[in-house]
């Protein structure tokens, strides 16, 4: 194998020298952090070969970057978005991989074997990662047994080796709400308030009258009543992200239930403050196999720019004509003086690539497995945005009860 494989000879050599080590007598000790036997880069001592330890808690595991890092006890991590490495810090030991990141599948024999990243289990709060090579799939070969009793085995492992005890994590310790990754975001309405409160503090009386007219002139449109409800079936689609992949409904819904929601667009301060925050809500969401994807009428290009100025992990995908917001009811025109108080100051044309002058509302919709919409959160005013705390309330009821 690419790093160390150890062999019967070799374990019973490392064995014997922990034998005779301080660790053979800690018994009855603090656990402690034997960080020279982590999988770690030997210089950069960096871990999981530089790939975001939050982003396998969103089942998509990134590729950090080189400027995004942040060192815990001796082990450095790099991070996709500054927002994973905050929620990283909030609780660095829950967001570490198991066995110091060496293969999960080889730990169970006392083993110290490499991994890749790609191959992993996240499961009941941990991340197992695993070995994929000339000596096959390890992930595929620990499927096949009983995942607590590998689990057993490879942590007496690497307490054997190292001294240190397995991370627990205290899956039921808080209620949701209070769970730490969370904190932020329960935050979104105050934020969108006090975008509002500004706004309305330095513009001039007669624009407030504007927005707030076209806001009343939506409502009345009819398109809250064509907009679907609970209970309906969502249409499927299929949708180019901002990478221009394929992404559709169908295929998500495979994976568990989808969290989709709509926004203007990158030039909507009230759709970047929502998105930041629904960002910080993916490890909570990943508690129920949920996915999350965000819709808009920008184009491709427009879509990316807006993935990576709110460094967002989640699929952001390019709706052409709000086709499928049309699908969902909730797509309406701009009130007839809206676009002319927008002229030199936003042109949705560019943005969104046809001259329809059409947006969507402000909707999120959490749809079950069956395609079923089980929560919907629609508003004609787009300073109201779906609360994070009760898209999870969504998502823990469509959760199986034990």
């Amino acid at each position: 194998m690419n790093r160390m494989t150890l062999t019967n000879r070799s374990i019973i050599t490392l064995l014997a020298a922990l034998a005779l080590s301080p660790i053979a007598f800690a018994q009855n000790a603090a656990p402690v952090r034997a960080v020279t036997a982590w999988n770690l880069e030997a210089k950069s001592k960096l871990a999981i070969k530089g790939y975001d330890p939050v982003s396998f808690f969103s089942n998509a595991p990134l590729q950090g970057k080189d400027n995004i890092t942040s060192e815990y006890k001796g082990a450095v991590y790099h991070f996709a978005t500054t927002a994973n490495r905050d929620t990283f810090l909030a609780d660095p030991a829950k967001y570490e991989p198991a066995y110091g990141g060496w293969c999960a599948w080889a730990m169970k024999d006392g083993e110290k074997v490499e991994i890749d990243p790609k191959k992993y289990i996240f499961k009941d709060g941990r991340v197992y990662l695993f070995y994929n090579g000339f000596w096959g799939d390890t992930q595929a070969k620990w499927q096949k047994e009983d995942h607590a009793a590998e689990v057993a085995k490879a942590d007496a492992q690497w307490k054997k080796l190292t001294g240190e005890e397995p991370y627990k994590p205290m899956v039921e310790a808080k209620p949701m709400a209070e769970s730490t990754p969370m904190a932020a975001a329960t935050t979104l309405r105050s934020q969108l308030d006090e975008m509002s409160s500004t706004f309305k503090q330095r513009a001039p009386a007669t624009t407030i009258a504007l927005y707030d007219k076209g806001i009343r002139d939506v409502g009345s449109s009819g398109v809250l009543d064509t907009a679907l409800k609970v209970g309906a079936k969502a249409p499927e689609f299929t949708l180019p992200d901002a990478n221009g992949a394929s992404v559709s409904l169908s295929s998500m819904l495979a994976k568990g239930p989808v969290v989709a929601t709509w926004y203007r667009g990158g030039w909507c301060p009230y759709c970047n403050i929502q998105l930041r925050e629904y960002q910080k809500m993916l490890p909570e969401m990943t508690t129920y196999k949920a996915q999350l994807v965000a819709l808009s009428p920008q184009t491709p290009d427009n879509s990316l720019s807006t993935q990576q100025k709110d460094e967002l992990t989640f699929a952001v995908l390019s709706d052409k004509g709000n086709a499928v917001a049309k699908q969902f009811g909730i797509a309406y025109k701009l009130p007839a003086e809206l676009p002319a108080a927008f002229k030199g100051k936003l042109d949705l044309e560019k943005f969104n690539g046809d001259t329809s002058e059409e947006l969507p509302l402000a909707a999120t919709y959490v749809i079950a497995q069956d395609g079923t919409i089980r929560y919907a959160f629609v508003s004609e005013d787009y300073t109201k945005r779906a609360e994070p705390a009760d898209i999870l309330a969504a998502l823990k009821s469509l959760a199986p009860t034990k």
